[in-house]
């Protein structure tokens, strides 16, 4: 089997030179006749110059390898520093090689170049938290499930950022060849096989981007009365606005609905009580605006992907 690793430059390095590590092992572990044959490419085949002042060798020129049974597009760091389209030669071969029957794997932020081909278009995808909403600004036709940690959809596999590369290894250790090659790799290279959602480690972002004086406004307030008792109703009538209209132009706005976006405030809030205070969820649910102790629990882990209280254990600077 070919594997064919394309790293661009000004990309963080490990999202591949760690993958490689993973399928490297794996190898280690199987008949010679399944493994994997792993080559590392460049659209030009130079060594590409990656982030942190690192260059990277590689084996060979993207448009020279007409075959492979599973390609890999490493993270590009942030995409909003690259203000350069992706190559159209790039984007064409990764067309190419899916219609051969070739699997598909991003890393991180590699997902904008599969989005930019087009192959995700209609298909669930995931990438690095912190760039969920420019990727839905970018490619609105995919479909962003930007809580999990791996999607896979058509031979076109996604994973969520930074360290997921690991979670991607195992994963596709184990679609390759088989559960019990990818639970030694986990073991020996000690990584967690369970982690299924990024929630736990996102950070809620405000989007402040847009030009709609009247929602900048509302979103002011509200971060100043956050834990106040109040309707989207009420909201609505702050800045002159029906409801219909407050959630219209929310949702334009801010990616978000007027519940979704208080929901995720509060809980940011209750989260970083969580982390640098002792204090009792009863009184951290009350801060955040919720008094009803049950709905803020179902609530926390909703969108967490974790109970209160294991969110405090997992992330408290408080000993």
């Amino acid at each position: 089997m070919k594997c064919v690793l394309v790293m661009l430059d000004k990309s963080p390095i490990t999202s591949i030179t760690g993958l490689m590590e993973i399928l490297s092992l794996a190898n280690s572990l199987v008949k010679s006749d399944k493994r994997l044959e792993l080559t590392l490419v460049s659209l030009d085949g130079n060594p590409v110059s990656c982030l942190g002042g690192l260059t990277l060798s590689v084996h060979g020129k993207l448009e020279d390898l007409s075959q492979a049974d599973l390609v890999v597009i490493g993270a590009i760091g942030h995409p909003a520093s690259r203000l350069e389209e992706f190559d159209s030669g790039l984007l064409y071969w990764l067309n190419a090689r899916h219609r051969e029957g070739s699997k598909i794997a991003s890393i991180c932020t590699g997902a904008f170049v599969l989005a930019a081909s087009g192959l995700l278009n209609g298909l669930q995808a995931t990438t690095h938290w912190q760039c969920a909403s420019l990727f839905r600004q970018r490619y609105p036709e995919v479909h962003l499930r930007s809580d999990e940690m791996i999607t896979q959809q058509e031979r076109l596999y996604c994973s969520a950022g930074a360290s997921a590369y690991q979670d991607m290894g195992i994963y596709l250790v184990r679609d390759l060849f088989g559960a019990a090659i990818a639970q030694q790799c986990a073991k020996t290279i000690l990584i967690d096989s369970d982690r299924l959602s990024q929630a736990q480690y996102a950070e809620f972002k405000p989007s402040r981007q847009h030009n709609d004086a009247l929602i900048h406004t509302l979103q002011d307030w509200l971060e100043l009365h956050l834990i106040d008792d109040f309707t989207i109703v009420d909201l609505a009538k702050k800045i002159h606005l029906s409801e219909r209209q407050l959630k219209r132009r929310f949702k334009q706005a801010t990616d978000e609905s007027p519940l979704a976006y208080i929901q995720a405030l509060r809980i940011e809030s209750a989260k970083k009580s969580l982390e640098g205070s002792n204090k009792a969820i009863s009184i951290i649910s009350r801060e955040s605006g919720y008094e009803d102790v049950r709905f803020f629990r179902q609530l926390f882990k909703r969108l967490t992907g974790l109970p209160p209280s294991d969110y405090r254990e997992k992330f408290s600077i408080v000993r």
